[in-house]
């Protein structure tokens, strides 16, 4: 895959979909709809502004079209091309930090520099025709984008996509619709309650492992916070079933320059090696890290 560029985009939409969340769709050079689930953007604000450093934001969904006579500028100069095709990408990001509250403060017509798609997404294999997604809070946008792209496997090969998706509460339950639509089963756990079951989404897929049996076509996918996403790598193991983790890092180059991002994980010789969340992941085959090493 070519080295990504940095380019220039412009903000069409930014909209508050729940208290804490916000919908960001950008308008920007083609090869931005290339991405697979679980590749991220880097999204920074240009000219050097205040805050310095880009933030890491997983894909939801991106498509092209065509405009006539549109302006893109990118790292070393600037193209016009009114035969170029075009890209429209989404984000779903939570206010948590000085950062994303500049981001929700932003207007349609603002201009934002983003670096990607970067990282390696969710893969698949055709045997797997069971799949499990579990997603926690702001770690549903990459499994969306992943039941969307299986969606076309229910009825070429049979596949059943269940998923399960846990929040605090009933606000931090994202991209149910879009599940839906791909035609997943899906079950819902909360911690206070307020939809689904109350309790931890892991709990609930511990019960749905324990009465259904799960085939050797079984795989699970995920994304969410470390707690969960390491209680999961247990669960996995128990039932003896393959899984691939998306993980969350805190990043300020996204491509494995500044080292920031390290996981441990099962070495060759040795107890344990490095990998970097932004260049190696962030999606990882959960039986290589290391859970009980890291945080």
């Amino acid at each position: 895959m070519a080295a990504a560029s940095e380019v220039q985009v412009e903000v069409v939409a930014n909209r508050q979909i729940a208290p804490e969340y916000f919908s960001m769709r950008l308008v920007g050079p083609r090869h931005l709809a290339r991405f697979r689930p679980g590749q991220f953007l880097m999204l920074g604000w240009p000219d050097g502004r205040d805050p310095l450093l880009p933030r890491p934001m997983s894909i939801r969904c991106a498509s092209q079209f065509k405009v006539q006579g549109v302006k893109f500028q990118v790292q070393k100069g600037s193209f016009a091309n009114p035969k170029l095709g075009t890209a429209q990408v989404e984000i779903l990001y939570k206010v948590c930090g000085r950062g994303t509250t500049l981001l929700a403060a932003m207007r349609p017509g603002r201009s934002l520099r983003v670096l990607g798609p970067l990282g390696n997404g969710f893969e698949v294999p055709r045997s797997v025709t069971d799949i499990f997604l579990i997603a926690g809070g702001i770690g549903a946008p990459p499994i969306a984008a992943l039941a969307e792209a299986l969606a076309a496997r229910r009825t070429s090969r049979g596949t059943k996509m269940t998923v399960f998706l846990g929040g605090r509460s009933k606000a931090d339950l994202l991209c149910t619709a879009d599940f839906r639509r791909a035609g997943a089963k899906i079950h819902v756990t909360t911690e206070d309650g307020s939809a689904g079951q109350k309790g931890l989404v892991t709990e609930l897929l511990e019960q749905y492992l324990h009465t259904r049996h799960p085939t050797p076509d079984t795989s699970i996918y995920a994304c969410g916070p470390y707690p969960m996403l390491a209680a999961l790598a247990s669960l996995a193991e128990k039932y003896e079933l393959p899984y691939q983790a998306s993980l969350e890092a805190s990043m300020a180059c996204g491509f494995g320059a500044c080292m920031g991002c390290v996981v441990p994980v099962k070495g060759g010789g040795q107890d344990r090696t490095y990998r970097l969340v932004c260049k190696d992941g962030p999606v990882f085959d959960a039986r290589d890290i290391l859970w009980s090493h890291q945080r």
